[in-house]
Protein backbone atom coordinates (compact mmCIF):
# COMPACT_ATOMS: atom_id res chain seq x y z
CA UNK A 1 0.00 0.00 0.00
CA UNK A 2 2.80 2.44 0.51
CA UNK A 3 4.38 2.46 -2.78
CA UNK A 4 1.07 2.79 -4.44
CA UNK A 5 0.59 6.07 -2.11
CA UNK A 6 4.20 6.76 -3.64
CA UNK A 7 4.11 6.34 -7.04
CA UNK A 8 0.82 8.26 -7.20
CA UNK A 9 2.39 11.31 -5.42
CA UNK A 10 4.99 10.85 -7.75
CA UNK A 11 2.40 10.69 -10.32
CA UNK A 12 0.37 14.34 -8.57
CA UNK A 13 4.22 15.71 -8.66
CA UNK A 14 4.01 15.10 -12.44
CA UNK A 15 0.88 16.51 -13.02
CA UNK A 16 2.07 19.98 -10.88
CA UNK A 17 4.66 20.13 -12.64
CA UNK A 18 3.52 20.15 -16.54
CA UNK A 19 0.76 22.31 -15.55
CA UNK A 20 3.49 24.41 -14.03
CA UNK A 21 4.82 25.10 -17.44
CA UNK A 22 1.74 25.16 -19.18
CA UNK A 23 0.97 28.19 -16.95
CA UNK A 24 4.35 29.04 -18.01
CA UNK A 25 3.57 28.40 -21.66
CA UNK A 26 0.21 31.01 -21.34
CA UNK A 27 2.05 33.71 -19.59
CA UNK A 28 4.77 33.63 -22.32
CA UNK A 29 2.15 33.97 -25.24
CA UNK A 30 -0.11 36.41 -23.28
CA UNK A 31 3.53 38.72 -22.83
CA UNK A 32 3.89 38.09 -26.53
CA UNK A 33 0.06 39.51 -27.34
CA UNK A 34 0.43 42.21 -24.94
CA UNK A 35 3.45 43.29 -26.78
CA UNK A 36 2.14 43.32 -30.57
CA UNK A 37 -1.30 45.12 -28.89
CA UNK A 38 0.26 47.85 -27.47
CA UNK A 39 1.08 49.88 -30.00
CA UNK A 40 -2.53 49.59 -31.55
CA UNK A 41 -3.55 50.56 -28.07
CA UNK A 42 -1.68 53.57 -28.32
CA UNK A 43 -4.80 55.77 -28.66
CA UNK A 44 -6.19 55.17 -25.66
CA UNK A 45 -4.57 56.72 -22.77
CA UNK A 46 -6.18 54.24 -19.58
CA UNK A 47 -6.33 50.96 -21.87
CA UNK A 48 -2.20 51.70 -22.95
CA UNK A 49 -0.78 52.51 -18.98
CA UNK A 50 -3.21 49.41 -17.79
CA UNK A 51 -1.49 47.64 -20.44
CA UNK A 52 1.87 48.71 -19.69
CA UNK A 53 0.88 47.51 -15.70
CA UNK A 54 0.17 44.24 -17.01
CA UNK A 55 3.44 43.74 -18.93
CA UNK A 56 5.21 44.25 -16.03
CA UNK A 57 3.26 42.52 -13.84
CA UNK A 58 3.26 39.46 -16.54
CA UNK A 59 7.08 39.35 -16.78
CA UNK A 60 7.43 38.90 -12.86
CA UNK A 61 5.09 36.47 -13.10
CA UNK A 62 6.54 34.60 -15.76
CA UNK A 63 9.80 34.21 -14.00
CA UNK A 64 7.71 33.55 -10.67
CA UNK A 65 6.98 30.76 -11.87
CA UNK A 66 10.23 29.74 -13.71
CA UNK A 67 11.18 30.20 -10.41
CA UNK A 68 8.65 27.58 -9.14
CA UNK A 69 9.93 25.01 -11.67
CA UNK A 70 13.54 25.15 -10.83
CA UNK A 71 12.55 24.99 -7.11
CA UNK A 72 11.10 21.52 -7.90
CA UNK A 73 14.46 20.15 -10.16
CA UNK A 74 12.50 21.81 -13.73
CA UNK A 75 14.26 24.23 -15.03
CA UNK A 76 11.96 26.16 -17.22
CA UNK A 77 13.51 27.76 -20.59
CA UNK A 78 15.10 31.29 -20.16
CA UNK A 79 13.03 34.24 -20.49
CA UNK A 80 12.21 35.02 -23.96
CA UNK A 81 10.02 37.31 -26.00
CA UNK A 82 9.72 35.40 -29.31
CA UNK A 83 11.26 36.94 -32.91
CA UNK A 84 7.17 36.88 -34.48
CA UNK A 85 6.38 39.41 -31.22
CA UNK A 86 9.07 41.41 -32.14
CA UNK A 87 8.51 41.59 -35.85
CA UNK A 88 4.16 41.96 -34.73
CA UNK A 89 4.98 45.23 -32.50
CA UNK A 90 7.24 46.88 -35.25
CA UNK A 91 4.34 45.93 -37.82
CA UNK A 92 1.97 47.47 -35.83
CA UNK A 93 4.25 50.56 -35.59
CA UNK A 94 4.69 51.44 -39.42
CA UNK A 95 0.51 50.35 -39.72
CA UNK A 96 -0.52 52.45 -36.56
CA UNK A 97 -2.38 49.50 -35.66
CA UNK A 98 -6.37 48.89 -36.41
CA UNK A 99 -8.78 50.34 -33.90
CA UNK A 100 -11.15 48.01 -35.46
CA UNK A 101 -9.05 45.27 -33.61
CA UNK A 102 -9.70 47.05 -29.95
CA UNK A 103 -12.68 44.83 -29.22
CA UNK A 104 -11.09 41.38 -30.31
CA UNK A 105 -8.48 42.96 -28.60
CA UNK A 106 -9.83 43.34 -25.36
CA UNK A 107 -11.75 40.30 -25.37
CA UNK A 108 -8.56 38.18 -26.07
CA UNK A 109 -7.06 40.10 -22.83
CA UNK A 110 -9.97 38.68 -20.97
CA UNK A 111 -10.00 35.16 -22.22
CA UNK A 112 -6.45 34.43 -21.20
CA UNK A 113 -6.38 36.39 -17.72
CA UNK A 114 -9.79 34.23 -17.54
CA UNK A 115 -7.26 31.05 -18.77
CA UNK A 116 -4.86 32.08 -15.78
CA UNK A 117 -6.96 32.51 -13.20
CA UNK A 118 -8.27 29.21 -13.76
CA UNK A 119 -4.81 27.61 -14.25
CA UNK A 120 -3.55 28.93 -10.59
CA UNK A 121 -6.96 27.45 -9.18
CA UNK A 122 -5.55 24.10 -10.54
CA UNK A 123 -2.38 24.93 -9.69
CA UNK A 124 -2.99 25.84 -5.80
CA UNK A 125 -5.32 22.55 -5.45
CA UNK A 126 -2.65 20.94 -6.59
CA UNK A 127 0.26 22.43 -4.52
CA UNK A 128 -1.84 22.01 -1.64
CA UNK A 129 -2.23 18.55 -2.03
CA UNK A 130 1.31 17.80 -2.25
CA UNK A 131 2.07 20.15 0.82
CA UNK A 132 4.14 22.77 -1.03
CA UNK A 133 3.19 25.37 1.38
CA UNK A 134 5.15 28.14 -0.50
CA UNK A 135 3.77 27.54 -3.48
CA UNK A 136 0.57 27.97 -2.51
CA UNK A 137 1.50 31.30 -0.81
CA UNK A 138 3.49 32.38 -4.35
CA UNK A 139 0.40 31.01 -6.37
CA UNK A 140 -2.10 32.59 -4.67
CA UNK A 141 -0.31 35.94 -4.48
CA UNK A 142 -0.33 35.31 -8.06
CA UNK A 143 -4.03 34.60 -8.51
CA UNK A 144 -4.68 37.79 -6.42
CA UNK A 145 -3.07 39.96 -8.98
CA UNK A 146 -4.76 38.23 -11.52
CA UNK A 147 -8.07 39.13 -10.21
CA UNK A 148 -7.19 42.68 -9.51
CA UNK A 149 -5.99 43.37 -12.78
CA UNK A 150 -8.99 41.69 -14.87
CA UNK A 151 -11.60 43.38 -12.38
CA UNK A 152 -9.26 46.63 -12.99
CA UNK A 153 -10.02 46.07 -17.09
CA UNK A 154 -13.49 45.40 -16.79
CA UNK A 155 -13.98 48.33 -14.46
CA UNK A 156 -12.80 50.35 -17.29
CA UNK A 157 -14.14 48.92 -19.56
CA UNK A 158 -17.17 51.31 -20.32
CA UNK A 159 -14.86 54.03 -20.09
CA UNK A 160 -12.59 52.39 -23.00
CA UNK A 161 -15.77 51.45 -24.97
CA UNK A 162 -16.76 54.93 -25.08
CA UNK A 163 -13.88 56.36 -26.00
CA UNK A 164 -13.45 53.63 -28.81
CA UNK A 165 -16.72 54.76 -30.54
CA UNK A 166 -15.85 58.68 -30.28
CA UNK A 167 -12.44 57.84 -31.74
CA UNK A 168 -14.08 55.47 -34.30
CA UNK A 169 -16.95 58.05 -35.35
Amino acid sequence: MASKTKSAEKSVVDIYLERLQDHLSIETKTIETVLSELPSCARYETLCNQMRQDLSMRRAHAEDIRMLLSRHGHPAPAAHETVSSILNTVSSLFHGGEDNDLIKSILTDISYRSYQIASLDILILLADRLGFTSDVAMLKRLHTEENVSIDLLRTNLPNTFAEYLQKSL
